[in-house]
């Protein structure tokens, strides 16, 4: 097993486990809760001394983690972990020796954390060694949490929002290097979700945790937290996304969405925190529209289709060529020539064909 970090002396991990009085939320950690032999002690030359300490803002203690696997054969040839409330970091090949000592450098740790974990490294690990404890722990994944805390453009400095989402580095792969990165896009992403519309933010604390006492309540933990108030119940989180839409998108529907929502769901997370920054240059992330296709075709009924529903503002003001004509270009009509054989201006008839959502071909 290689250095990680450089570390020399005998570090150890605490081999005391969480109670709930300790552990935030008043669960506790299921991973290696029980005691520890010494042949269970992570090598000393596996643990590096913490180059940052805890930050004192994370709600949860986390173990972040980060695999690399080799893209031909799907195994896995180095990982690197770190621990969030001491800093230390412990790094290994792939073999199941080294990958199996990871339950006692987890010892005590909350949630597992990590960028693109859900699809990648849980996956990954769980081929590997299925029978590892730490694969019970309820899981936070920055990549995930990034559209919701960072929807507008300029996106988070550290997080490549074009592509697939990945963590930007150098081009030598660094797992420990990538683990302490995912808990300092964490931490910014605490901090902006912090700012977020109170309706949006208990939107999402309800559409992000579909298994609140299973795998995301960590996420629970973490939005009851944000929040200073428990996970809202279905019609409280149906009632949020109502609120934050009112005046933002159809009407009609906002109502067929709402009824359409009895499960938590991140599309519709995702759409909301677009539409949050709807206006400007900000896009969806196009990995969110990969792995989340609903995300996309929500934004499109909600502000696309238009209705007849004279008493909807959105669309009787957004899907008027003249009024659109005028918000954006301070023009009150279109040219009235050239125009169509019923002397309709072809400017207003392409528009009007266009935001209909008709496929046009315009030669003036």
């Amino acid at each position: 097993m290689g250095v990680c970090g450089g570390g020399t002396g005998r570090q150890t991990p605490d081999r005391q486990a969480a109670t709930p009085s300790e552990s935030p939320g008043g669960w506790s950690s299921s991973a290696n809760s029980g005691p520890h032999t010494v042949d269970n002690v992570v090598s000393p030359m596996a643990i590096s001394s913490p180059s940052q300490r805890h930050n004192p803002s994370f709600p949860l203690r986390c173990l972040s983690l980060d695999l690399e696997v080799d893209r031909k054969t799907g195994r896995i040839h180095a990982f690197g972990a770190v621990r969030s409330d001491t800093g230390e970091a412990f790094c290994g090949g792939g073999s199941k020796p080294e990958l199996s000592r990871l339950d006692a450098f987890a010892n005590g740790v909350d949630a597992l954390l990590g960028h693109n974990l859900i699809a990648f490294d849980i996956p990954h690990l769980a081929a590997a060694l299925p029978h590892l404890e730490l694969l019970k722990l309820p899981q936070v994944d920055t990549l995930r949490l990034s559209p919701l805390a960072f929807p507008r453009n300029p996106y988070h400095h550290l997080v490549k929002h074009y592509q697939d989402g990945g963590l930007k580095r150098g081009q030598t792969n660094d797992p420990e290097l990538d683990a302490r990165i995912a808990l300092e896009v964490f931490a910014d992403e605490c901090q902006a979700l912090r700012e977020a519309a109170p309706e949006l933010l208990m939107a999402w604390h309800w559409l992000s945790t579909r298994r609140p006492k299973g795998v995301d309540r960590a996420l629970d933990a973490l939005f009851s937290w944000l929040r200073g108030a428990q996970r809202p119940t279905a019609a409280e989180g149906r009632q949020a996304v109502g609120d934050f839409l009112q005046g933002c998108a159809c009407t009609s529907q906002v109502a067929k969405v709402i009824e359409g929502t009895r499960q938590p769901d991140w599309s519709l997370a995702y759409g909301l925190a677009w539409l949050s920054v709807a206006g400007d240059n900000s896009v969806m992330p196009p990995w969110v529209r990969h792995q989340f296709p609903a995300a996309g075709q929500l934004v499109r009924r909600l502000r696309t289709l238009t209705c007849t529903d004279p008493a909807c503002h959105w669309c009787r003001e957004r899907h008027d060529a003249r009024k659109e004509l005028k918000r954006w270009f301070g023009f009150d009509n279109f040219r009235p020539e050239p125009a169509d054989d019923r002397g309709y201006p072809l400017q207003q008839a392409i528009v009007e064909k266009n935001m209909a959502g008709g496929h046009v071909l315009g030669i003036l």
